[in-house]
């Protein structure tokens, strides 16, 4: 092995082989001066079964495998029934016009002993090497391989086909998955960075089409317009950063785990969302809520996190406060609700809204929350804390003051108010609460109210932790200032024990 100027790596495949059926006289040298070492420096690893060996070479590439064929005589042929291949062009350039990484995939399949590969590898970033792609592909799939990892250069879509013994399937480029019956024994598919190639840009992935599919990961998949999931046996489903996105349909009596990050359009009325899954238990929504946004009751739901992004227009006030109201009230069953600031700020701004959403999360016991505790935020966060009675941990983190100076800007018409008159009927929703912990806390006329609010009316706190903001941490006159005004508030707890770290 040969490196080219820092280019990559120039391989004779050829030469290797010929090192590895090397004369036995040569071979016969090697192991007499083993013998002469030390028993302190004796060869354990040749003495280590099949499978241990196999499970070692399972981390590195193929490439390095191959060449402890000049080890010993034990590993001249161990290579050739390895379970898991690895291919990757980085690792090859091109020598005296012929193409190495091609040569040497080649070799080694024509040469490969083993009935099954337990993980297959395939990674092209040069469009010139996806000449072989469907060969090797094949060969995998005629091995029954179990785990196929492919990662193609996009310009030239792919379908992987015929792949009944593939259990784990991740994918990386320009793929067109193929008709139903051709996934029979999937349980695990991830598709990242994809170009889908339909020509309609629906995904279905089914039952019929994955009868054992477990879980479903889409990242970064461009060309996704409707993604229909109906899966029977499906766990977890994470769909993230697929901006084509318009129609998400979600049947799963089983799944656990749902998770949607930024990939739906913003302004798209045909946006269409269906989720039906009664034994969810962990959901993350971060992303627009379209008008037409249908889910069912989450009855075993355990956590959840959402931001309800919107983009501001004064027409849309009302619809959006509906549907922020309808979103949270499938939430009712978390015990865990972490919820940035997005659907909070406008919260305030219609007070028949927030009157029907109040006593609704009533398991709810740890609220994690990402605002600005300013006067118009205060009366959405105190309407969310009174749809807690049980809350026992509440966690702020304050944003950052240039959020929200485009946040004031964006919102000109939000109102002030009393916050004293906010906060005056919030007293049962503290009856619980034994933990507060704010971060970023600047010490600000608001902060300081709603920290005193509650050290006035949480009767069983225990502590709370304020975590001052950068600027206030590195003004010690400051921070001690504020830590003094903090401590002199009345405590409805006697066991409340104020920290400033």
């Amino acid at each position: 092995m040969f490196l080219d100027g820092g280019q990559g790596i120039i391989l004779d495949f050829d030469k290797v082989m010929q090192t590895m059926v090397a004369s036995e006289s040569n071979v016969q040298e090697l192991e007499l001066g083993k013998k002469k070492k030390s028993q302190e420096e004796a060869d354990r690893i040749s003495c280590l079964h099949d499978a241990i060996i196999y499970h070692i070479f399972s981390f590195v590439s193929t490439i390095d495998v191959v060449q402890t064929s000049i080890l010993a005589r034990r590993w001249r042929h161990l290579w050739t029934s390895v379970p898991t291949l690895d291919f990757d062009d980085d690792e090859f350039s091109i020598a005296n016009g012929e193409d190495e990484f091609v040569h040497f995939v080649n070799k080694v399949q024509s040469c490969y002993k083993a009935q099954q590969i337990q993980r297959y590898h395939l990674s092209i970033k040069q469009a010139r090497n996806s000449n072989f792609l469907e060969t090797w592909v094949r060969f995998a799939v005629e091995h029954n391989v179990q785990e196929l990892y492919l990662d193609l250069p996009h310009g030239r879509p792919f379908e992987v086909s015929f792949c009944q013994s593939v259990r784990v399937l991740k994918l990386h480029g320009d793929l067109k998955l193929p008709a139903s019956g051709c996934f029979s024994s999937l349980e695990h598919l991830s598709l990242l960075g994809v170009q889908l190639t339909n020509d309609n840009g629906i995904l279905d992935v089914t039952s019929e089409h994955y009868p054992l599919l477990r879980s479903c990961s889409l990242k970064s998949c461009m060309g996704l317009n409707c993604l229909n999931i109906n899966c029977s046996l499906l766990e977890h489903l994470d769909v993230e950063n697929c901006f084509d996105l318009d129609q998400l349909h979600v049947s799963a009596g089983k799944l656990r785990f749902l998770s949607v990050q930024s990939s739906f359009t913003y302004g798209i009325d045909t946006g269409w969302v269906e989720i039906a899954a009664p034994s969810l238990q962990t959901f993350e929504w971060l992303d627009y809520i379209t008008d037409n946004f249908s889910i069912g009751n989450f009855t075993c739901l355990k956590s959840a996190h959402t931001s309800l992004v919107f983009h501001y227009h004064p027409e849309k006030k009302e619809s959006y406060m509906k549907n922020a109201r309808k979103f949270l009230h499938h939430l009712a069953c978390a015990e865990t609700l972490h919820v940035e600031m997005p659907c909070l700020w406008g919260l305030h701004s219609n007070k028949e809204l927030l009157e029907g959403l109040s006593t609704k999360l009533f398991n709810l016991k740890h609220l994690t929350l990402l605002v600005s505790l300013d006067d118009h935020v205060l009366r959405g966060v105190s309407c969310l804390i009174r749809s807690c009675s049980n809350l026992e941990i509440l966690h702020i983190h304050t944003i950052d003051e240039h959020i929200q100076e485009e946040l004031n800007n964006s919102f000109p018409d939000l109102s002030h108010f009393d916050q004293r008159e906010s906060w005056s009927y919030q007293r049962r929703p503290l009856d619980h609460l034994s933990e507060a912990k704010i971060y970023g806390f600047r010490g600000k006329e608001h902060e300081i109210e709603f920290m005193q609010f509650l050290l006035e009316h949480a009767i069983t706190l225990k502590r709370m932790i304020i975590l001052f903001s950068g600027q206030v941490f590195v003004d010690q006159v400051m921070k001690t200032q504020m830590a003094e005004k903090l401590m002199k508030f009345t405590k409805a707890s006697p066991d409340a024990v104020v920290s400033c770290p």
